[in-house]
């Protein structure tokens, strides 16, 4: 081997070595985007379900507040048919010289 064919092995391990160092480069900046991929889609599932739990506990409140009207209508009815009841009793009890 003459010095020519040193030089030129020379150069085409630095041309590799300097390929091969850019490829790890790119691999290495890789690596970092789907670490921060990770991370981020981890964040989102955490967030995922914190929401559900909030809109869990939101269709609770809102059947809560449907349900209401209900009962106030239930408890008015009650207390008109109480009021009849008394009035009709005491009309009675008036009859008879109560």
């Amino acid at each position: 081997m003459d010095s020519e064919e040193i030089a030129r092995e020379h150069q085409l391990i630095f041309d590799l070595a300097k390929s091969n160092k850019r490829r790890i480069d790119n691999l290495e900046e890789e690596q970092k985007e789907l670490r921060n991929l990770t991370q981020a889609v981890t964040q989102m599932v955490t967030e995922q379900k914190n929401m559900r739990d909030d809109l869990a506990e939101m269709k609770d409140d809102v059947k809560q507040i449907k349900e209401k009207p209900g009962r106030r209508w239930d408890s008015m009815a009650e207390r008109v048919l109480n009021l009849i009841t008394a009035a009709v009793v005491a009309w009675m009890l008036g009859q008879i010289g109560l």
